[in-house]
């Protein structure tokens, strides 16, 4: 895939400052390199899950945004078909997503989610603009051996401090010197090892609330 779309990768990768491993691993996991976006009617999809009183306001907002889309000709609603839940496109963007973060990059007068060329630069802008830096990675894998302190998702500490709690690389060499903070994550079911996750693993968490869909991200984008 990557080497069928070369230019616009790199110039996507150079423009947004988002790496294209890191969009490339996202296109994979969301939707198999864009082999699998769904064939559910959208539209259907969505009315039918504002009426399920669990997540009724969501739904029902999203529904209302698609429909303004389509009204104001940003989207075609013939090619709206994808997830059951509403997700669209190579990337899976809910339709409050398109509003917020797509891009016409192609300048073709329609945000067209299963071309690669609105669909890659609509993916980097929404990152970029949930605060990924390119600076640095988003985490890494690494060995816990009897660490026993309470798993604190939400505070972040320098590297320094991980290390004087015996954390180490995964490979159980020590950890860089540098002042980067991180928080540690331990799946569950894990025993001796676990994840630093770095400020960018929170723009990962903002493209989808689950650390399994974040660190399978990271983990296949090195």
């Amino acid at each position: 895939l990557y080497e069928q779309n070369q230019e616009l990768i790199n110039k996507i990768e150079k423009e947004f400052k988002v790496e294209k491993e890191l969009m490339l691993a996202l296109m994979g996991i969301e939707t198999n390199f864009g082999n699998y976006v769904g064939k559910m009617d959208i539209l259907s999809s969505l009315a039918t899950l504002s009426f399920d009183k669990r997540r009724s306001e969501f739904f029902t907002n999203e529904l209302i945004t698609l429909l303004k889309l389509i009204e104001t000709k940003k989207v075609d609603h013939k090619s709206l078909y994808g997830s059951w839940a509403g997700a669209f496109g190579f990337f899976q963007f809910m339709p409050s997503t398109i509003r917020n973060y797509a891009l016409d990059y192609n300048n073709d007068k329609r945000i067209d989610l299963k071309d690669n060329e609105d669909a890659y630069p609509s993916a980097a802008n929404y990152l970029k603009r949930v605060g990924w830096s390119n600076k640095i990675t988003w985490g890494r894998k690494v060995f816990i051996g009897n660490y026993n302190g309470k798993t604190d998702e939400k505070k972040y500490n320098l590297l320094s401090y991980w290390a004087s709690k015996g954390i180490l690389k995964a490979n159980k060499d020590k950890l860089p010197n540098v002042k980067v903070k991180a928080r540690l994550i331990i799946p569950d079911g894990y025993k001796k090892y676990g994840y630093l996750a770095y400020k960018n693993f929170d723009s990962l968490l903002n493209w989808n609330r689950s650390n399994y869909f974040a660190i399978a991200v990271g983990t296949l984008a090195l």
